[in-house]
């Protein structure tokens, strides 16, 4: 367990541009750095690994709607596996051993690219392959028509009603479900967000549905991406074309910017909604797993 002071944020965020700039392409997701800069978050735990006093190896935990989870972090020059004792082996062990002396429950591991590497670890540390996440993306502007009225969100005014809409929208799903006003702050304050692309579909003087998109500026990637970082409809205006509408109606407001590329997360599980994306030109550019085990809690050492 770690005490966040600045010095451990700043080698962390600097680990970060490291591995990024190398063959990770997602080493921490934003949830967990907004955690860090925050001085922690819920279920907030973490181990760390050193080389000659230099920052080498980093796993966090953070706790979801219904499950915590864990996030693994290395220098590419130090991860250097023997069979499975590894510094990414020591890593995960080590966080999936904080959870169970916190009482156990259940965890995932999030692999980016679903690698066998990645699964011959979670394997040998008790954990199966669970949830797969695509990554899909398609060129811009699309060339088609929005049918809805939207307009921008409004900090300070809306965070009551979207917030309600959200969870309702994502009553069961593990990250993007039970958030709170805190959480929907911590965004608010990051760089990236901007109002303008955070858009409302309101009907008979509800919030009915919403398209929240996020510009990357390339530093990470090839080129600029716009995200559509979160797209919900409220349960009671299901089924009117709303996902289609608002997703449209995203895609617009990030070319309308400049950006030539969308991209957007789903799960994989999710028919659906893939059968949508598909229909709107998007094709899948990755695919996430996410390994998952139930712990049981630590049993007190006797004397």
């Amino acid at each position: 367990m770690h005490e966040v002071t600045p010095a451990i944020i700043d080698e962390v965020v600097g680990l970060v541009a490291t591995a990024s700039s190398e063959r990770q392409p997602v080493p921490l997701s934003e949830q967990l750095l907004v955690d860090l800069r925050a001085g922690g978050g819920p279920g907030f735990a973490a181990v760390s690994a050193r080389a000659g006093g230099r920052l080498v190896g980093w796993a966090q935990l953070a706790a979801g709607n219904h499950a915590r989870s864990v996030e693994l972090l290395v220098e590419p020059d130090a991860d250097l596996d023997d069979g499975h004792e590894g510094l990414r082996t020591q890593l995960l062990d080590a966080a999936l051993g904080l959870v169970a002396g916190d009482g156990g429950g259940p965890v995932h591991w999030w692999s980016v690219g679903d690698k066998a590497r990645d699964a011959q670890i979670a394997a040998a540390a008790g954990m199966a392959p669970g949830r797969r996440l695509a990554q899909m993306s398609r060129p811009l502007p699309t060339g088609m028509t929005v049918d809805v009225d939207t307009r921008p969100f409004r900090p300070g005014e809306d965070e009551g009603a979207w917030l309600a809409v959200n969870n309702r929208a994502f009553a069961d799903h593990p990250e993007q479900g039970g958030w709170t006003i805190d959480t929907l702050r911590g965004r608010e304050a990051e760089p990236w967000f901007d109002p303008d692309g955070f858009l409302l579909h309101e009907r008979g003087g509800r919030l009915a549905a919403f398209c929240w998109t996020k510009l990357h500026d390339g530093s990470a990637a090839p080129q600029p991406i716009g995200e559509i970082y979160v797209i919900g409809v409220d349960p009671d205006f299901q089924g009117l074309g709303l996902g289609r509408q608002l997703t449209l109606a995203g895609l617009a407001s990030i070319a309308d910017r400049g950006v030539d590329l969308g991209m957007l997360y789903v799960d994989a599980a999710n028919v659906a909604a893939v059968t949508l994306y598909n229909d709107l030109g998007f094709t899948t550019a990755r695919l996430d797993v996410a390994h998952t085990v139930k712990l049981a809690p630590a049993t007190p050492e006797r004397n």
